[in-house]
């Protein structure tokens, strides 16, 4: 029996010729043909980055070399500039230090002509026991000839000195509104020296209100020093001001260790409180707190600021009082009737027909007389006269709206208060009663 021929497609292709070109289409298929692509590398090799070439690095030494010899160059310039100013203070060229000298011995010349100059000076007699002539305070300086700078654009600067009329000893004392014309000459007027100022500044924004010193008259100027050092003979408290009891009572100044002492116990604020009291209480000083508001203001807002400052004071010394006499009905000095009056008295100066606004730039003085009588002037100018505003006569309500300013945990302005305690500490370095004040 003849075998069968092998199958065949198409009659040409043998089927296992086909079964091979299948498998190997399946097991191998073709790779699809990306039209977008290139078989060569983007980027060249022979291009390289501009930047890296050596020519370039070669080109960022040269300039880093260049801006080190200008650096070089310009140390070298501050040192040569430095050493040739130098030069031109130490070897004075233009002859100032010659000049400094030659003023100084005029100004030396001339202290010595008004020392000797008897005419234009009046010496007071110092304490007894001194051998030789005392050192004497010399208080410089006319209404308007030396000036204090304030630390404010709005009021620049304090007179050292100022002027007031002496219409206190008037047979007829001047009416609320009256005008008071400046005095001339010695016997008219009364000078006041400055003891210290500062800034009364509100809320936390500290936003400034007025500017306001302290004066002292002149010629109280001794007894304030006699004060100030019997306080510190006999303190309001157990600390000791004097570095040496013995002889204490008989002490007319004071050493720089008992200054430094007197001045923590001015500022003390229980102690302090009590120690200017004992200073201002008793007759026969004369001071006057010149305020100057750095904006437009009245009176009435003045006014309540130092209505809360007494009453405040007020209350706590009644408190005191009660404290320290248990047990009884004890009375306070500031419960009875007459204050209340004087109180309203005070309130009404400041209010009801007077004006009431204060502009900026203008002058308050509160004066405080030789009894102790609050008065109160105004003027707008230093060219026109006085306003009298009126008067409260209870020495209690100038008391008090002085320490409102000189003692106490809260004060009205905390840098016046430091500057006129340096101010009046500078007073008691010499003995009580020796300085030298101008005639005029």
């Amino acid at each position: 029996m003849a075998m069968k021929t092998t199958l065949s497609i198409q009659g040409s292709i043998p089927f296992r010729t086909c079964g091979q070109c299948i498998r190997h289409r399946y097991l191998n298929p073709a790779r699809p043909t990306r039209h977008l692509s290139t078989s060569s590398p983007l980027r060249s090799t022979a291009n390289s980055n501009p930047l890296r070439a050596r020519a370039n690095v070669r080109q960022q030494e040269e300039d880093s070399g260049k801006y080190r010899r200008s650096m070089k160059k310009s140390a070298a310039g501050i040192a040569v500039c430095a050493v040739a100013m130098y030069g031109v203070i130490k070897l004075d060229v233009f002859g100032l230090e010659q000049q400094q000298q030659q003023s100084q011995q005029e100004g030396k010349e001339e202290e010595k002509d008004d020392g000797m100059d008897k005419t234009n000076t009046m010496k007071m007699d110092g304490p007894e026991g001194f051998t030789s002539s005392p050192s004497v305070i010399r208080i410089q300086g006319q209404d308007g000839a030396e000036q204090v700078a304030t630390g404010t654009s709005s009021v620049p600067q304090f007179p050292s000195t100022i002027r007031l009329p002496k219409y206190q000893g008037e047979s007829t004392s001047p009416q609320p509104g009256d005008d008071i014309p400046p005095a001339t000459g010695a016997e008219g007027e009364e000078e006041y020296q400055l003891l210290g100022l500062g800034i009364r500044t509100v809320s936390f924004l500290k936003i400034q209100v007025y500017v306001v010193g302290l004066y002292v008259a002149k010629s109280d100027i001794s007894e304030l020093q006699r004060r100030l050092v019997q306080t510190a003979v006999h303190p309001p408290s157990e600390q000791q001001v004097m570095a040496n009891q013995v002889g204490a009572t008989s002490a007319t100044s004071l050493v720089s260790t008992e200054r430094a002492l007197l001045k923590e116990l001015l500022l003390n604020e229980e102690q302090g409180e009590d120690a200017w009291n004992a200073i201002l209480k008793e007759d026969g000083l004369r001071t006057v707190f010149r305020i100057v508001p750095t904006r437009n203001t009245d009176f009435l807002h003045l006014r309540d600021g130092w209505v809360r400052g007494i009453t405040a004071r007020a209350q706590k010394t009644n408190t005191k009082a009660k404290s320290a006499e248990a047990g009884e009905a004890a009375t306070g000095e500031f419960q009875d009737e007459s204050f209340g009056s004087a109180m309203n008295d005070f309130k009404s100066l400041f209010g009801g027909g007077q004006r009431k606004n204060v502009p900026k730039g203008q002058t308050l003085f509160l004066v405080r007389t030789a009894r102790g009588e609050l008065d109160a002037l105004f003027q707008t100018d230093d060219t026109t006269p006085f306003r009298f505003m009126g008067r409260v006569s209870d020495e209690r309500i100038s008391r008090l709206v002085w320490l409102n300013y000189l003692a106490g945990k809260n004060v009205s302005s905390e840098d016046a208060r430091r500057s006129i305690v340096d101010g009046v500490l500078g007073i008691v370095e010499r003995p009580v009663g020796t300085f030298v004040q101008k005639v005029l």
